[in-house]
C-alpha cells in the first residue's frame, strides 16, 4: 500500500468549515499555472537521460538508506507525462545513458553548450528537459492512523529528483528544477529495492510535471444555505449551473436587508458567482463587503479569511496562466 502525505494545512481549514452551520461544499476542477514559462519559440522539446548508470536493484534486498534512482526510468516516465499533457508539440526521448561511464556523484556535470546543441539538433528539439538525477531515501517509520487500533511499521521513502532544462542559445541551463515528495509502503515480503526504485523513480518524475507545465486540479468552494426563499431557490440554480440566476436571487436578499448575517452570507455567495464566471476583481469585491457585515468573534471570518487567500491567489496566477496558454 503506498500512500502520499497530504497537508495539515487542509485539514484544518476542514474542520473550521465543518464547525460552521448552514454550509455546503461542491468541487470543480482549476487550471493552474506552472512554476517555469517558456520562450515563445519552444514547440518541440526532448528528455534525455544524463544520469549514470546504476546497478540493477535486486528483488531479494530491501536497502534501509540512500538509493539512486533509474534513469531509464526516470527520462521515460517525464517525456510520457509531458506528452499526455499535450503543451508541446512534440515530446521526443533519449532515454539511453549520455553518461553512462560516469560514477555518482564526483563525475555529475552538467551539459556543455555544445552538448546541448549537438542533441537538439540531432533530435529536432527547441529545448531539452535532462534528467540529471533522483535520489532515494528509505526510513522505517511507525504511521498511526485514528481508525486503527496500533500503529504499523512502514517504509518512509523520500525522493528528490533534479531536472535542468537547457534552450541551445543559452550557456548555462535556463531553469533547474528539484521537488522532494514523500511516500509509504507498507513492509511486506514482495517489498524490495527493485520496486522501490522503479515505483520511487517514477513517482518522483510524476510529482515534477505541475511545476514544469500548466494543470489540472481540484479546488472546493463552500457557499450558504438555508435561511430564505431566495437562498433556498438559488441553492437550486447553483446546482444547475446557473450563476446567473443565483446571483440574482443572492442580490435580492442583500439588497433587501440593511445589515446582519443574511445579508453578509448573500454578499459572499455573490462573490463565489462572480470567481465561477471568471471575474476575480468582481469577486474579490463583493467578498470585500460580505467581510464588513461579518460580527467580531465570528467563525464566518475564518471562512471569509480562507476564501480571501484563494481570491488573491488566484487572481496572482492569472497572469502567468494567460501567458503560458497563450500559445493555444
Amino acid at each position: 500500500m503506498k500512500k502520499h502525505i497530504f497537508p495539515l494545512l487542509l485539514l484544518a481549514a476542514t474542520s473550521v468549515f465543518t464547525a460552521c452551520g448552514s454550509m455546503q461544499s461542491f468541487t470543480f476542477d482549476q487550471l493552474y499555472p506552472a512554476d517555469i514559462t517558456y520562450p515563445d519559440q519552444v514547440k518541440n522539446v526532448a528528455v534525455v537521460n544524463n544520469m549514470a548508470e546504476i546497478p540493477t536493484p535486486k528483488d531479494d534486498l530491501l536497502t534501509i538508506g540512500l538509493l539512486e534512482g533509474d534513469g531509464k526510468v526516470a527520462a521515460e516516465t517525464l517525456a510520457e507525462a509531458l506528452a499526455d499533457s499535450r503543451y508541446f508539440n512534440q515530446v521526443i526521448i533519449c532515454d539511453s545513458a549520455l553518461r553512462a561511464k560516469d560514477e555518482l556523484p564526483s563525475d555529475y556535470s552538467t551539459l556543455t553548450q555544445a552538448e546541448v546543441e549537438s542533441l537538439a539538433s540531432s533530435l529536432g528539439a527547441d529545448m531539452i528537459f535532462s534528467v540529471e538525477r533522483v535520489l532515494l531515501q528509505t526510513n522505517r517509520r511507525e504511521v498511526f492512523y485514528p481508525e486503527l487500533p496500533m500503529p504499523f511499521e512502514a517504509v518512509e521513502l523520500k525522493t528528490t529528483p533534479l531536472i535542468k532544462i537547457y534552450i541551445p542559445s543559452r550557456s548555462k541551463p535556463m531553469a533547474v528544477v528539484s521537488k522532494t515528495d514523500s511516500l509509504y509502503w507498507d513492509i511486506t515480503p514482495d517489498l524490495s529495492d527493485k520496486r522501490i526504485v522503479t515505483d520511487g523513480t517514477m513517482d518522483a518524475m510524476t510529482t515534477l510535471v505541475p511545476y514544469l507545465i500548466p494543470h489540472w486540479g481540484q479546488v472546493t468552494r463552500l457557499y450558504y444555505t438555508g435561511g430564505s426563499v431566495e437562498m433556498r431557490d438559488a441553492v437550486i440554480c447553483l446546482r444547475e449551473n446557473d450563476w446567473k440566476e443565483a446571483r440574482r436571487l443572492w442580490q435580492q436578499l442583500y439588497d433587501n436587508r440593511k445589515k446582519g448575517s443574511a445579508k453578509m452570507k448573500a454578499a459572499f455567495n455573490i462573490a463565489l458567482s462572480f470567481e465561477m464566471e471568471g471575474d476575480i476583481d468582481q469577486a474579490i469585491e463583493w467578498l470585500g463587503k460580505a467581510k464588513q457585515l461579518v460580527g467580531s468573534g465570528s467563525e464566518d471570518r475564518q471562512v471569509i479569511a480562507y476564501y480571501e487567500e484563494a481570491l488573491q491567489k488566484k487572481k496572482l496566477d492569472l497572469p502567468k496562466l494567460n501567458l503560458q496558454m497563450g500559445r493555444f
